[in-house]
This record gives structure tokens, sequence and C-alpha cells, in this order.
């Protein structure tokens, strides 16, 4: 039977080109392997998450609906307007927010929607990549045109390399910020040209903003702020035309396991998306949305888990002599060889990271992740301090 072709491209997603790697790398004795592959956090989930699972058990015999629920709504318009004062009041609780199973899934549907809207279409996927944008890109049936995000432009993609034909041909772009893997942040500009480039030649920009709470110093300015910005000039009853944003807990809260989070954003989106999922889709069952009401309504742990990543950093620039990323909780450390430094990581030091060159694809300017290698600070501060004091024996020996 013949399936997708397409889908082939997932044979070589980085987990998989990691475990080939390392299949045949003999671990050091007396070293127990410490894994900074995935970002996964490690860290015991609040209080807020395990007492509201036992208190709210009802409505498990009720199939959830796709739009949630109004105390689930309201509940994000408060979080936005506290997370963004700028963009307070500026998102229809009602119409532009829509409850998601965690980022991965809506990232994927999203392309979904956009399908058949353009003759020769494209898909513009920021290179490195997580590996949901790339399926949204394929579910759009476009073209897949890489952005790379490199040390030249702030590890950033550079919207001005862009040809105007190929913006005229898209009709789905993939950004995120604070960037994964580089911890890197947009801002108020460059959000604001990305939506304008949005507007002008009529697509989908798509912000992935999943590490939007995890931050030093100050907080990330964000997609719906630049919309607040354009309001004057939106040109539309919708001051959020041309747009979503993507929020989970996975990342704010620790939390992966409970897979709830919100879009919100062009009213016209949220409507088609509730359809989509409402005939095909996964929907967050109800007593769940009342834990993620819980948890977005409250700031005190999440600070504890920004508090927690601060010193994972501290420890990272203590032990590698690095300069913490503004946000995020990932370490993209440059070395020579990614793929030669992953595998004596592990054989030598038991450490399990991910090479750079994985994460991205090679482009007419080469492979942006080439050269750097991944890790995850996920961990209680032991485990990472003892990982990062096994790789700096390496760091320091490049």
């Amino acid at each position: 039977m013949k399936l997708n072709p397409d889908y082939s491209v997932f044979d070589g997603n980085m987990f998989v080109q990691l475990r080939a790697l390392l299949a045949d790398v003999a671990l050091p004795e007396n070293k127990p392997m410490l894994d900074l592959s995935i970002g996964e956090p490690q860290l015991p989930v609040s209080s807020i998450l395990t007492d509201g699972v036992q208190s709210y058990n009802n409505g498990w015999q009720f199939y959830p609906k796709a739009n949630g629920t109004p105390r689930f709504r309201a509940t994000i318009g408060d979080y936005i307007a506290r997370r963004w004062p700028a963009a307070a009041g500026l998102v229809d609780v009602d119409r532009a927010i829509a409850p998601v199973t965690g980022t991965r899934e809506p990232l994927f549907m999203l392309g979904n929607l956009v399908q058949g809207t353009k003759p020769d279409p494209v898909a513009l996927v920021t290179n490195p990549f997580y590996h949901a944008w790339r399926a949204g890109g394929l579910a759009s049936g476009s073209e897949i045109v890489f952005m790379n995000s490199d040390a030249g432009h702030n590890f950033l993609p550079d919207l001005d390399a862009i040809s105007v034909e190929i913006y005229t041909r898209t009709t789905i772009m993939y950004l995120c910020s604070p960037t994964n893997p580089h911890g890197y942040v947009m801002d108020i500009d460059y959000l604001k040209k990305a939506l304008g480039l949005a507007r002008r030649y009529d697509f989908l920009l798509v912000l992935d903003e999943c590490y939007a709470d995890i931050w030093r110093g100050s907080p990330p300015t964000g997609l719906l702020e630049a919309a607040a910005a354009l309001v004057p000039d939106s040109g539309d009853d919708d001051p959020l035309h041309n747009m979503v944003i993507l929020n989970s807990l996975s990342k704010r809260s620790g939390a992966a396991g409970i897979r709830a989070g919100f879009m919100a954003g062009d009213s016209s989106v949220i409507e088609l998306y509730l359809k989509l999922i409402g005939n095909g889709g996964s929907l967050v069952p109800t007593p769940l949305l009342e834990v993620a009401s819980d948890l977005y309504a409250d700031e005190a742990h999440v600070a504890k888990i920004r508090a927690h990543y601060d010193h994972s950093f501290a420890l990272a620039e203590q032990h590698l002599g690095i300069t913490a990323p503004p946000g995020g909780f990932f370490l993209w450390l440059p070395v020579e060889d990614d793929i030669e430094f992953v595998k004596r990581l592990m054989a030598e030091q038991a450490v399990k990271a991910i090479p750079g060159s994985y994460m991205g694809v090679e482009t007419a300017a080469g492979n942006p992740g080439r050269g750097y290698v991944r890790l995850a600070l996920v961990h209680e501060h032991a485990v990472i301090d003892q990982a990062l004091a096994r790789i700096a024996t390496l760091y320091q020996a490049k």
C-alpha cells in the first residue's frame, strides 16, 4: 500500500539520528549517564497541579468542548493582561482564544488551515527547527523554505533576506521567541516587522511562545504587544488578523504531561481551528482545563521555576565561561565539530546531548546548527552541576 511520501522526512528526526550515532558508543565505567538531550522538565510539579487533579473529579464522563470553558478563556485573558500589559483588552476571550493540547499538535494542525489558499505555496520555517514547525509546513501542502537563524543575525531569521516572490507565495510562517534552541528573544521592532509582512503578503504568522515565561532579566516582548502597537494601522476589524500565538504549561509550569495550553489570535483562524479539531482533533478534558486555569492564574510557582533555571545557567557560566541566553532552558554551546563532540561526550563522560546539525537542515547557506551542541538544563542542580563539570573537561580542551 502506498503512503504519503512527504512523511519520509520524519525518518531523519533528530532523536532517530542521535540513537544511530550513539548506538555503538560504549559508556565509561563508574559514571552514570546524564541525559541533557531532551527538553523535558525534570523538577517536581506544583501542588496546584497535583491537588487540582484530585479536586476536579467531576466531568470525566462528559465529552470536552473544543472551545473549552468560560473560566479557562477568562483566565487566559487575565494571564495575557498580566504577561503582556500592552495587549490588555486586545483579545476577545470568546472569539480569539482556544485551548490546545500542548503546542505540538496545533503547530501541525495550523498548516491544514492554509492548505490550498495560494498557487505554488510556500511555508517559511525557522532553521534549526522544532519538528512540529516542519510538520505544519508539510500539512499546508507547501514547499518548505527554511529561514536560517545564526549568530550573524542574533540567532533570528533574517526577514530581509527573503524575496518578494517567496513572500507572495507564502501561506504560513513559523517563528519562535524565545528561540529554540538558542534562547534569544525577538524585540518589538522585529515582531512588528514580521506581522507587517504577514499582513502585506496575506499569510498566517505563527509565533511559538512556549518559552515566554522562562526568561532571565526582563520578560520577552510578545507578538500580542506588537499587534497592539500596530492597531492604528491594522486596517481590519480584528486587531489580531493574520497571526496566532501558542503557549503551554509544559515549560511555564514544568508540566509537559498535562498537555494543556492555549492559542490566541486571528478570530477567523480560531474559528476554523475549533471546527477542525471538533471534527478530528484532540480536545483537553474539562477537569484538566480546570487545573490549567489554576496554573495560569498563579505566578508564584512560575517564579520559582525561573529562579531554578537562573541558577542552572549560573552554573553553566561558572563551568563553561559562557553567557546565559535571555530566555528558555537550552544552552546552545559552540564547538568545532558538533557530531564528534557529542560522541566523545558520551564515550568519555557519559553525558548525552544533541548535535546542532541534527536540529537543522542543509541549505544553500549551510546548516546553521553545525558547530553547536544543544544542552537541556532541565534537571535538579546537583545533576546539572555534575553534567557541566564533565562537559567542561572536553569543552575547555576543544
